[in-house]
């Protein structure tokens, strides 16, 4: 599986599809508007054509959310060494609709936290 940002620049690549997204209303990822698929970080592959991404960290320092500095598009997050789970998770709004579709969602109440 591979994803991309709108302009090509940033490209994450899975062995697999996910087997659902999640979709999360927390005051980030309300705003981001972003469908999740968490991997381990050994089975992502992130690549980049022009510039590497860069990334927003803001309240526990937990997690990098990552965009293409070139386009914008949120491409991915990944948890940093404080979290006790280490992730990525691949913003599955930048697959094609047609895999995006055939993706179960499952609906996260993250504001609760």
């Amino acid at each position: 599986m591979e994803v991309s940002c709108h302009c090509g620049n940033i490209t994450l690549k899975a062995n697999y599809k996910p087997e659902e997204v999640g979709e999360c209303n927390c005051s980030i990822c309300r705003r981001y508007a972003a469908s999740w698929a968490y991997y381990p970080p050994q089975e992502v592959v992130i690549s980049f054509a022009k510039e590497r991404s860069i990334f927003y960290i803001w309240g526990d320092k937990e997690v990098e959310f990552h965009r293409c500095h070139l386009c914008g598009c949120i491409t991915h997050y990944k948890t940093t060494p404080q979290c006790a789970s280490q992730i990525i998770a691949i913003n599955m709004k930048m697959a094609d609709t047609e895999l995006l579709q055939s993706i179960p969602v499952r609906k996260i109440d993250g504001a609760q936290y």
